[in-house]
């Protein structure tokens, strides 16, 4: 499936700017996740589609090497200190639990934010070899909900 036009709601938009202009130094994630905000179609949460991924949406994920996973996308918190590193590690799939939290500074997060059901991204794995990640469903997204301001 080809990548479709990339997405992202009003509020996600300014608070990850505000995330991004906070940090003390330009690291290689913070680019990232800026150049997305840039490429993305800013559109008001309540005009947001249904099969988008944004801030604390629950996913369904299947990687060609890492298997099935369950994640909420998230906002980091200080316990997330590894989060900001350039890893993309998935749980192997004996290690994973019912859902698993995936802060927004990590390289799958960036590249899920936005997303649509159906389309996969390929991301290179510590081991040297890529994985191919489908977003398969949506499980929750608070915009759909209502819910404007978590």
């Amino acid at each position: 499936m080809t990548r479709q036009r990339l997405i992202i709601n009003r509020l996600d938009a300014d608070r990850l700017q505000r995330l991004i202009d906070a940090q003390q130094h330009d690291d290689e994630l913070s680019l990232r996740l800026e150049s997305r905000l840039i490429q993305a179609e800013i559109v008001p949460p309540d005009d947001f589609p249904e099969d988008r991924v944004s801030m604390r949406s629950r996913l369904r994920i299947k990687g060609s090497r890492s298997g099935d996973s369950e994640l909420t996308l998230h906002y980091p918190t200080p316990e997330d200190g590894e989060c900001m590193s350039l890893r993309s590690h998935l749980p192997q799939p004996e290690e994973q639990e019912t859902s698993l939290a995936l802060c927004i500074m990590s390289p799958l997060g960036i590249a899920l934010l936005g997303m649509a059901v159906g389309e996969q991204i390929t991301l290179p794995r510590e081991d040297g070899q890529s994985d191919v990640i489908r977003l398969e469903a949506i499980l929750h997204q608070p915009e759909a909900c209502g819910q404007f301001h978590l």
